[in-house]
């Protein structure tokens, strides 16, 4: 019951089409292929095996026509070193110098480093490169008639990583001054879904350094040159198309406005400019044109040149179910990597990279992701879905032992290595680092995030943590227990800071027990909320950015709980009166009887209790925790001066349980998809 597949077979034999003396040429033959043996029914696995070699694709879509039987499923496997792309790979000798007037528009040694490569010379349009787009989470392009949001562009990946669109500065941020116009004003009083009905609502106007706007003054045009940063708040990053740079009056006008307003000294750069293509790692595509720039960072004679092109997934499991997916990489997409709707689908062993979506969107029952890696991604990692939350029966998911590193490189907030959604998933052992925002990001009930080791997240971030959720009662029965937080703090300007794990704006039932936290910002932040538990932690050595270890709060924004408020609306999306979910969580009902600004408002059936703290700082706590009608318990936490040992195994799972009276051992050396090198 094997299928052979070959990206190099020339022999057309329908006879003896997919043996392994004529394999199949493509996916697409290799899965009608499959079609055809699912209809005469499966006696045994049905294993596609991909010879060595890259598989060129425009999207493989499959449903219950290919799909196994839990006895029998479906294989897709890699036999050698695979590579699924729905890009171009381009060869060095596509590339060649510039032209005098090209030449004079740079500066610098780009004049001579930059190369250059005519892509209609292959045959592809306009559609195959795409139009520049909104990029950031919370960017209001939306607002705008004629604006462009998606799909987003063709990506260019030089030995396998994302090359950056010319910009200005080459690194970092820009900071402008004291906003000249904030259009959001005039709305600021409006909620988010009034605002998101408004329809053109102005520009911008920021106040930028002189050195800034005299360079801009070099630049050709402003045709399509954009802005990118955190006008407001480190959560919220946007774009822009820019209008105008007036280079006397130190102003740039951008013709989207910020939809949280702007501030004094927010961060921001300046991209998408032919005249600054001026270092190694750079590209800019003529998009009237269709010539493609490039600043090389290495030798193009034997670099790996790999350009996006397709807009949707490199794999489509629509229905179907009992399907493996074996050692395959996947690249070369200007949307997800791979999109699974069905059960009992097992994605193990592969790479996803170089897409500007998300690695994999998975919505099913009993379905896994496991050892796998993804990196490189324009959105984020994993997006889970499945469970029922009406019956709150549970998934069956598991996303495990993959490493995920350098995700949302292009949406940087609120892209995370692993978001779930539904009702039971469990997320184990993996690990997760280099992201500027968070790495796990959850609703709904009854997940389990445990054994995993996360670190250098929320790089570019503030008010944010690496386990994230809020603004919700109803995400509740979340366990976060054994995982290994460290090395965690932002470059950015802090006002709330960076946090372990963060339960936000008055959300339910969350157990954060028995993890590690090394080197972070700070380790943890209630910001109100009910059945909170924080217990037997342990919080080891502060960073230069610390200011508290543990954050305990009340909510600030006490009107999200009144009728019509967000709080309320959400909680009308389930059956929360249900006799299982009373069983589930007996305080939820309660909740409801509390007055919102002075009661509702404070953490309530909280507990803070049990931790140990070494070398690092207080506790914060600002309402009046110990009132007997909260219920709250904050006690027997233990502040030791000094680290006794710098061998964390040992420390979690010897010394401070054998010095800390009913501190439970941390087992410390079963954390991380291998073993971590502290």
């Amino acid at each position: 019951m094997d299928i052979f597949v070959s990206p190099k077979n020339i022999r057309n034999d329908p006879q003896k089409r997919g043996s392994e003396g004529n394999p199949a040429s493509s996916l697409a033959e290799a899965l009608d292929l499959v079609r055809e043996a699912v209809k005469g029914g499966l006696s045994a696995p049905l294993t596609v095996r991909l010879a060595e070699g890259e598989y060129r694709t425009d999207g493989l879509v499959m449903g219950e026509e290919a799909s196994g039987t839990p006895e029998y499923p479906v294989i897709w496997k890699a036999d050698g070193k695979v590579t699924v792309n729905g890009g171009l790979t381009l060869t060095s000798d596509l590339f060649r110098g510039l032209c005098d007037e090209e030449k004079g528009r740079l500066h610098g040694d780009a004049c001579e480093k930059v190369v250059k490569c005519d892509l209609t010379e292959l045959g592809l349009t306009r559609d195959d490169w795409g139009e520049m787009c909104a990029i950031g989470n919370y960017h209001s392009g939306g607002n705008y008639d004629g604006s462009v949001v998606s799909p987003m562009w063709c990506e260019l990946f030089v030995n396998g990583t994302r090359q950056e669109i010319a910009r200005y500065p080459d690194r970092d941020f820009l900071y402008c001054g004291e906003p000249v116009k904030a259009g959001h004003d005039k709305y600021k009083d409006l909620l988010e879904e009034e605002f998101n009905r408004v329809r053109n609502p102005g520009t911008d106007i920021y106040t930028i350094d002189p050195d800034t706007a005299k360079r801009a003054a070099g630049w050709k045009s402003f045709d399509d040159v954009w802005m990118f940063g955190y006008p407001m708040f480190g959560w919220c990053d946007m774009s822009s198309p820019v209008i105008s740079i007036d280079p006397g009056k130190c102003t740039m006008e951008t013709a989207w406005i910020s939809c949280a307003g702007i501030r004094d000294h927010a961060p921001y750069y300046l991209y998408n400019i032919f005249e600054e293509l001026d270092s190694p790692g750079e590209w800019y595509l003529d998009r009237e044109k269709g010539i493609l720039y490039l600043y090389p960072a290495s030798d193009l004679q034997t670099a790996d040149i790999k350009l996006s092109l397709i807009t949707e997934g490199l794999f489509k499991i629509d229905g179907g179910h009992d399907i493996v997916i074996s050692g395959i990489s996947f690249t070369g997409t200007r949307g997800d990597g791979l999109e699974i709707k069905g059960d009992r689908i097992r994605v193990e062993n592969c790479t996803v990279r170089n897409v500007a979506g998300w690695a994999i969107v998975m919505d099913g029952e009993e379905c896994a992701v496991t050892w796998s890696e993804i990196e490189r991604t324009g959105r984020g990692g994993i997006r889970l879905y499945g469970g029922d939350r009406d019956t709150l029966r549970p998934s069956g998911n598991v996303i495990s032992f993959n490493h995920i590193h350098h995700i949302a490189e292009i949406f940087r907030t609120y892209n995370a290595a692993v978001e779930l959604f539904g009702v039971g998933h469990l997320v184990t052992h993996n690990e997760i680092h280099d992201s500027a925002h968070v790495a796990i990001l959850f609703h709904g009930n009854n997940h389990i995030m445990t054994f995993n080791e996360i670190y250098e997240v929320c790089k570019i971030a503030d008010d944010s943590s690496a386990i994230y959720a809020g603004r919700d009662y109803t995400i509740a029965g979340n366990m976060i227990k054994y995982n290994c937080f460290h090395d965690m703090k932002s470059d950015a300007d802090n006002s709330i800071g960076i946090f372990g794990t963060y339960c936000d704006d008055n959300m339910g039932l969350t157990y954060i027990e028995n993890n590690v936290f090394i080197r972070c910002q700070s380790a943890v932040l209630f910001h109100g909320g009910h059945d909170l538990k924080f217990r037997g932690n342990l919080i080891a050595l502060h960073c230069p950015k610390s200011v508290y270890s543990i954050r305990f709060h009340r909510f600030f924004y006490w009107r999200a709980l009144l009728p019509g408020g967000y709080h309320m609306e959400r909680v009308k999306a389930v059956p929360w009166q249900s006799r299982k979910w009373q069983e589930s969580y007996p305080h939820l009902s309660e909740y409801f009887t509390w007055e919102p600004e002075k009661v509702q408002s404070c953490p309530h059936y909280c507990d803070v209790s049990g931790n140990v703290l070494i070398d690092h700082m207080p506790i914060d706590i600002n309402f009046d925790w110990a009132d007997e009608s909260f219920h709250n318990k904050v006690e027997n936490n233990t502040i030791i001066e000094k680290l006794p040992t710098d061998d964390f195994r040992e420390l979690c799972e010897k010394t401070i349980p054998e010095t800390v009276k009913d501190f439970r051992p941390i087992p410390f050396s079963e954390i991380g998809r291998k073993p971590m090198q502290l």
